[in-house]
C-alpha cells in the first residue's frame, strides 16, 4: 500500500488543520481502503 501510506502522510498533516469537516469523512474512506 505505497499510495495509501503517501496520501496518509500527506492527509495527516492536513486534516490536522481541517479536523472538524475531514477527518471524519477520511477516516471512513481510509478504514474501507485496506
Amino acid at each position: 500500500c505505497g499510495p495509501l501510506k503517501a496520501a496518509l502522510d500527506l492527509w495527516k498533516d492536513i486534516t490536522f488543520e481541517y479536523t472538524s469537516t475531514d477527518t471524519p469523512d477520511f477516516v471512513e474512506v481510509a478504514t474501507e481502503s485496506p
